[in-house]
């Protein structure tokens, strides 16, 4: 499901909609905390039409094509959202401003904290000093399958190679998508899932990569990539989604994807990334409905038929 525009009155939003429910496309409002309706359309084929007829809506919100008779609309279409009153409008979040333009750092704590301790930890890698202790956050120091170390009672070796980086620029890069991503994930959910969700991601990447190439691998990559999964699934099933994700964020992603996988960008911990999206893609169909959802819109094709 994708946000396509505002739309000021309730009335004229209610009556784009059921224009866009004759022309088949299947939409949906939600009110805004300050003031106008969201438009929102489930078909991700139908996004591009649906934006330019609310283009051409706004421009002459007066036109009489956009009057649609209510015998017009398709059976089955979904009604549009309901007659809100005040305290539902109080109740309402805006998407635009709550997500990340929260004054101070409380919004999201756990992110906040796996940031400080990543980039603590890195710096400290770098430190000649700190090598006996940092040797020890590596996922293990043996080529093989036996899990020694996690098998001695070393168990956090099962999350804590995600802390450790190459660089400052590999540093950067996963601090950034982990802050957009999990940001979003922690403020929309809460402190306790996003934590989970990291811990969860980080354990099985690292042991899917150890288990492919060995110990020599660091970064934050696989959670990044499991965070990405999740939130694309959740803007694409989950109704009335507040999650925020541009397709073009994911195309990036994806061919970085590929770049690293056939070498182009070399040194990648390539079974971290794969393993994390798809757990993460997996993770979020299901938390959204997904099967639900898209067995709601073939009931709509079959419908329109």
């Amino acid at each position: 499901m994708r946000h396509i525009g505002t739309i000021a009155e309730q009335k004229q939003a209610e009556r784009f909609v059921h224009f866009l429910a004759s022309q088949h496309i299947e939409a949906t409002l939600r009110p805004l905390q300050e003031a106008g309706y969201d438009v929102w359309v489930f078909d991700e084929e139908r996004v591009a039409t649906a934006r330019e007829q609310l283009a051409a809506f706004l421009a002459m919100p007066d036109d009489p094509r956009f009057d649609v008779a209510r015998g017009h609309q398709p059976r089955g279409a979904r009604r549009f959202w309901p007659r809100s009153t005040s305290s539902d409008r109080a109740r309402s979040i805006n998407v635009r401003t709550e997500i990340f333009h929260r004054r101070g750092l409380s919004p999201v704590p756990v992110t906040w904290f796996f940031i400080g301790v990543s980039v603590v930890v890195t710096l400290l890698a770098h430190m000649p000093g700190w090598a006996p202790v940092i040797s020890k956050l590596y996922f293990s120091g043996y080529f093989g399958t036996t899990f020694p170390e996690i098998r001695a009672g070393q168990v956090w070796r099962l999350v804590t190679p995600i802390f450790l980086h190459g660089g400052l620029l590999h540093l950067l890069f996963n601090m950034i998508w982990l802050y957009q991503l999990g940001g979003q994930i922690e403020a929309q959910e809460s402190s306790r899932y996003g934590a989970v969700m990291v811990l969860v991601l980080a354990m099985l990447c690292n042991t899917g990569q150890y288990l492919v190439s060995g110990p020599l691998f660091v970064g934050m990559s696989g959670v990044v990539y499991g965070l990405l999964g999740y939130i694309w699934m959740m803007t694409r099933f989950q109704v009335g989604t507040r999650y925020i994700l541009a397709q073009q964020t994911v195309m990036f992603m994806l061919v970085w994807l590929g770049l690293c996988l056939v070498g182009i960008i070399p040194h990648v911990a390539n079974t971290e990334h794969v393993l994390g999206f798809v757990l993460g893609v997996a993770w979020g169909f299901v938390r959204s409905g997904g099967w639900g959802q898209m067995r709601r819109r073939r009931r709509w094709h079959k419908q329109l038929s």
